[in-house]
Parts: structure tokens; C-alpha cells; sequence
């Protein structure tokens, strides 16, 4: 008696576009084979496994494993792998169990390598105590005061696309959503000298990104060997914090500021009354430069794919922009009546969430979907797959913002959609993110029209984050 229903239909492949009957999986229901049965997967190189397939390209090695094997694969190789793609499993792997999960070893040390010891790649005690102090600084009046600098740094460069408009010369898209996402970071970071150190460190921030990539994806732990590659990386770091060292000190000097920065200084634990060092200021400060920069830059770059590529929604999207609006910037206070705007970012990470791939390795021994987790094993839960789930999202591959509204949301599977991972680790910048993104959006809907060219799809890359693999170029025209 009370024991879980089991089906015997388990684990069965999902051919694209097939629907699963929604009263077949439902939040809260596993559907499994057997007790302790190891998952099925690729059988893969002699020596090597699926490793060369999924460095090659992970997110689709990923996808077409899924929907040959079903909702649980296993990876051979000298590290096993496991992918679990149901979002009862991605729940149990985050949040019901998150203990057993932490992230692995290498993943952990080489981010430490790179970002220091700051949120993104701090682990255990130090992680708690790094989040406590670092919540404030995004809570709601907090991000109230961002959404003012994001809005001024967004303009300055949406005013430089004019010349594009006017000469009919085309706009590298993601090369553009990095110079945004960059202005509004750095606007957030150092406030008033924003414009000044941001064509110092972006520079900078873009070479460290492709050495985290390379980093965080190779069999050998690049970063600490003494490698040209490792030792430019270590320049650019050097370089960052020759910018931020000293504003750190100003920031001690003149307390009161509403950057991020400020907030970090002034911060104190509210358990112990001790407030960050300098270097965990500085730590926590490029963690978030450097994650916070690529993700939103993904997730802008993805959406002016997606809106070129369905004029329905653009004309939507357009029109309410238009009516709230009009002509004059927007403000944080808008967004409730942008609503429509919101449906279409958050759509847009359904289909490419900037974090596509979490790991975690399990501590203990663990049953997820009716098979055996063992101790040691290492896991993937990749979102692109899981926000693809048929048993989830009617059309999954299909670009239909209209899913987001409230009431469907309410109805959804909470670990269906977690492009902010999701559990004790959920990302602190989502609301951040959130806030940026439909400002941004609407900013540009307001004064250009962008048009891809050519008008074909674009192929994805899975770097630190999702990027097009080819240059992604559009036209712009300026709306009436």
C-alpha cells in the first residue's frame, strides 16, 4: 500500500515531435523499469566511450541519446556519465536530494582556477557563507536602481547602430548582445566609471571566457599548467584587477554607493558581523562579471534569432512595446505591462538556455527513475534536452512565447524549465537577469527591426555558453 505506481512502457525512446499524454507523466510520478537496473546507452569507443562524441558536441550528443535511449542514459568511458532528462529526476538531483549532488571535483577546482573563490566556484561552507552575503545586493530595491544604469548603458549602444541603419551595413548580433550585456554589467559594477574601465575589461572578459571554455572542457587540467594559453589568462585576470583593487578601496573611502561593488564592501554576515576582504569582494565581483556577462549576451543574441525568424511574434511583441511605451525609455515599473516581452525571453531560454549543462556527481549510492545511481557517478542534466521534453511542452521545438503565460506556468512541471538550475544553487542573478533582458528586448523593439541574413537556421555551439556557431549578421531598420 502507498507504494508508486510502475510502468512497464519505461524509459521508452522519444522520437521527435511525438506527444506523451500529459496524464502519463506527472510531477511527482517516476516513471521506471526495474529496481536497480543499470540505464541503457551508446555503446561508444573501445577505449574512450561516448567521451570523443560528447566533447565534440555535447548538447546534441546529449539530444540524440535521449531520444534513442529515454529519460535516463548511461555514458561509458573512463569517467561514466549519466544523463537524466525527466524533470522528476532533475528535482530529485537539485533540490530533494541536492546533498547527495555536489558539483565534481573538476569541476569545482577549475573554476576556483579562474573565478577564485566567489560564488561560482565556491563549494560547501564557503558557498552558504558567500551567498548570505552576497544576497543583498540583488534584492528588489537593489535591482530597482540597476534597471536605471541598464537602461542609460543600453541606449549608448543602441545609438551606435544608427550608422548601420542608415548605410545598410549589417550587425554581427552576438558580437552586439556582448557589447550590451558588458555596458550594463559594468554600469552595475563600477557605476560612475563604467564607460571609462569597459573598454579596458572587455577585452579582457572575452579571453578569459574562451580560456574558461577551454579549460572547463578539456581532458587536462589546463589551468594550472604553465602554458602560453594559461599564462595570458593569468594577464587579463591581472588586468581586471587593476581595475578593481583600486575601486574597491575607493568604495571603502566614500561607503554609500549603489553599485554592486558598494553593496559587496559594505555587506556584513549577519551570523558573524564580519564583512568581505578585498579579495572576496574581488572574487565575488569577477564571478559575476564573467558568468553574468556571457548568459545575458546568449540569451539576447538567441532571441533576435528567434524573432527574425517569426515575424508573427515580432509583430507582437512589437505592438505592446509600442503601446506601453511609445517613444520614451523604460523603466523597471513598466515591466508587469511588458508582459508579453517577458513571455518572449523566457521562451527563447526554453529553446537555448544559456546554462545548458549542469554537473554533479553523486556521494552516495542513489535510485533515480527506477535505476541505480552509484556512488562516484558523474551526472548531467542538460536543459536543452529537458525544456524539449514532449511529455512537457506541446511543439517543443517550436518558438511559442504564449506558453509562459501565468496560468500555464502554474501548470507546469517546476523543473521542466531551469535555466537558472534550480535548488539551494539556483542562480543569484536570476532576477537580474529577468530585469535586463525584457528592458533590453523592449529597447531595441522601440527603434529597430533586425533581420537575418541569410534568412536560414542557425547552427548552435556549446561553449561556456550557447553561441551560434557561424557569425550571425543582421540587417537593421530603423521602425516608424
Amino acid at each position: 500500500g502507498g507504494s508508486r505506481k510502475r510502468r512497464e512502457v519505461v524509459n521508452r525512446s522519444y522520437l521527435p515531435g511525438a506527444p506523451i499524454r500529459g496524464d502519463e507523466q506527472t510531477e511527482g510520478e517516476l516513471v521506471a523499469t526495474v529496481d536497480g537496473r543499470v540505464p541503457p546507452g551508446p555503446r561508444g569507443n573501445l577505449l574512450l566511450g561516448s567521451i570523443p562524441e560528447i566533447r565534440r558536441d555535447n548538447v546534441h550528443a546529449f539530444l540524440g541519446a535521449w531520444r534513442e535511449y529515454g529519460d535516463t542514459v548511461r555514458f561509458r568511458g573512463p569517467l561514466t556519465l549519466y544523463l537524466l532528462a525527466h524533470p522528476d529526476a532533475v528535482k530529485q538531483v537539485l533540490q530533494d536530494n541536492a546533498a547527495n549532488y555536489p558539483r565534481p571535483p573538476f569541476v569545482r577546482d577549475r573554476l576556483q582556477a579562474i573565478v577564485g573563490g566567489g560564488l561560482v566556484g565556491a563549494e560547501g561552507a564557503g558557498w552558504v557563507r558567500s551567498r548570505r552575503m552576497a544576497q543583498p545586493a540583488f534584492r528588489r530595491h537593489s535591482l530597482e536602481g540597476y534597471g536605471r544604469q541598464f537602461v542609460e548603458a543600453t541606449t549608448e549602444v543602441l545609438d551606435s547602430w544608427a550608422a548601420n541603419a542608415e548605410t545598410g551595413r549589417p550587425l554581427e548580433v552576438e558580437s552586439e548582445m556582448v557589447r550590451v550585456s558588458l555596458a550594463n554589467l559594468a554600469a552595475s559594477l563600477f557605476q560612475t566609471d563604467w564607460r571609462r574601465e569597459i573598454d579596458r575589461v572587455g577585452p579582457a572578459v572575452g579571453d578569459i571566457l574562451a580560456f574558461a571554455n577551454s579549460a572547463l572542457t578539456s581532458v587536462v587540467d589546463t589551468a594550472r599548467l604553465p602554458l602560453p594559453a594559461t599564462r595570458r589568462f593569468e594577464r587579463r585576470l591581472e588586468l581586471l584587477d587593476s581595475v578593481l583593487y583600486p575601486l574597491i578601496a575607493e568604495r571603502r573611502r566614500s561607503p554609500g554607493g549603489q553599485d554592486l561593488v558598494s553593496m559587496l564592501v559594505e555587506v556584513t554576515d549577519e551570523e558573524t558581523g564580519d564583512g568581505l576582504t578585498d579579495k572576496q569582494v574581488r572574487d565575488e565581483t569577477i564571478s559575476f562579471f564573467i558568468a553574468g556577462h556571457a548568459t545575458i549576451a546568449s540569451a539576447l543574441t538567441w532571441t533576435w534569432y528567434l524573432l527574425s525568424t517569426h515575424p508573427a511574434v515580432w509583430r507582437r511583441l512589437r505592438a505592446e512595446v509600442a503601446e506601453v511605451l511609445g517613444n520614451r525609455p523604460p523603466s523597471v515599473a513598466d515591466l508587469p505591462r511588458l508582459a508579453f516581452t517577458g513571455m518572449v525571453v523566457e521562451e527563447a531560454m526554453r529553446l537555448y538556455p544559456p546554462i545548458y549543462l549542469v554537473l554533479r556527481r553523486a556521494l552516495a549510492d542513489d535510485e533515480v527513475g527506477g535505476y541505480r545511481i552509484p556512488a562516484g557517478a558523474n551526472i548531467a542534466l542538460c536543459p536543452y534536452v529537458t525544456h524539449r521534453h514532449p511529455g512537457f511542452w506541446d511543439n517543443p521545438e517550436g518558438f511559442e512565447p504564449e506558453r509562459f503565460a501565468p496560468e500555464a506556468a502554474r501548470a507546469r512541471h517546476r523543473m521542466a524549465f531551469f535555466p537558472f538550475s534550480g535548488g539551494p544553487r539556483r542562480c543569484i542573478g536570476e532576477g537580474f537577469a529577468l530585469l535586463q533582458l525584457p528592458l533590453v528586448v523592449a529597447m531595441v523593439a522601440q527603434r529597430y527591426r533586425l533581420s537575418l541574413l541569410p534568412a536560414r537556421p542557425a547552427e548552435v555551439e556549446a561553449a561556456v555558453t550557447l553561441r551560434p556557431r557561424a557569425p550571425m549578421l543582421m540587417r537593421v531598420d530603423r521602425v516608424a
